[in-house]
């Protein structure tokens, strides 16, 4: 298992390659691509599996006869220093989502899935009482079903649904309010939006791609919040959003594509207040009231 997911995030890069070869050109080189991945090995490995099958040396650049790899520099920053790809560590999200965790709403909510998380408890030893709790559960059970091991029988009754399905919930408590929202994904948009309006004037310093090694999470919160999360799942390993960068009618403006392996390829997607294409500066007024003041963090 572990080696195809190592193989799974090499065809990623396969496939940026095969997508983008033309305007990424033949030849790496360092100032065209800026790569970040959140502070997990996990995520460090994959990014580096990406980068190696989409940058693979021509003859030029190989330095060891038969080793088809070249070294890609990478960043990262710790967890509780990255609100861009980890917003959820900003102490104010914390506070937030602990208020909306013990809100009446919620709990009104849960009320009316007491019997199966009652279930679960029972059949786990757990306390499991929040979407939180179904949310981690499901992965523990889906690593353990993706390694080949046989699930416990009590799991027949709530595997895969209704734990998929609760699970999801996660996302939306994940993004409750709008200043949630900011924190989650608000500092992302505003760096996209940045780098986008650095390349489009030149003062990007020769980048043609900007690449995000993260979380399932990351994914399903930026869809959420940009009001794209079609038939709500838990992203699969490996899927992943693209945000390219067009100029059609001599207007710059983004197409979103998610991968998500349903079939067919990466789709389309459209957001409510836009057309499949839209236009840097429209894109920007959708999203600006999810862009989040410098102090709202508190990191």
């Amino acid at each position: 298992m572990f080696q195809a997911g190592k193989q799974k995030e090499f065809n990623i890069g396969r496939a940026l390659r095969d997508r983008y070869k033309h305007f990424l050109g033949d030849y790496f080189l360092p100032q065209i691509v800026e790569a970040l991945s959140t502070d997990y090995y996990r995520t460090k490995m994959s990014l580096e599996l990406v980068l190696a099958s989409l940058f693979l040396p021509n003859k030029e650049q190989m330095f060891e006869t038969g080793l088809y790899w070249q070294p890609v520099p990478y960043d990262y920053l710790p967890s509780n220093h990255d609100p861009v790809l980890r917003g959820f560590m900003c102490p104010t999200y914390r506070k937030l989502y602990n208020n909306v965790s013990n809100s009446k709403e919620l709990e009104g909510e849960l009320r009316n899935h007491e019997v199966i998380l009652d279930f679960v408890s029972k059949n786990t030893g757990l306390s499991v009482t929040r979407y939180a709790d179904i949310y981690d559960l499901y992965f523990g059970l889906l690593i353990e079903e993706d390694w080949g091991l046989a699930l416990p029988s009590w799991t027949k009754e709530v595997w895969p649904e209704p734990m998929n399905t609760l699970a999801v919930q996660e996302y939306y408590v994940m993004t409750k309010t709008r200043e949630m929202r900011q924190m989650a994904v608000g500092y992302f948009l505003e760096k996209v939006i940045r780098d986008t309006t650095k390349v489009l004037n030149g003062t990007a310093a020769g980048k043609k791609l900007y690449l995000y090694s993260a979380h399932e999470d990351n994914i399903a919160k930026l869809l959420i919040v940009l009001g794209i999360f079609q038939s709500p799942h838990i992203p699969p390993y490996g899927s992943y959003i693209m945000l390219e960068v067009h100029l059609i009618d001599k207007v710059h403006g983004f197409k979103i594509f998610y991968e998500n392996y349903s079939g067919g390829g990466p789709k389309l997607l459209k957001l409510p207040a836009c057309e499949e294409f839209c236009p840097l500066d429209q894109f920007t007024k959708i999203v600006s009231d999810l862009i989040p003041d410098r102090e709202l963090c508190g990191m």
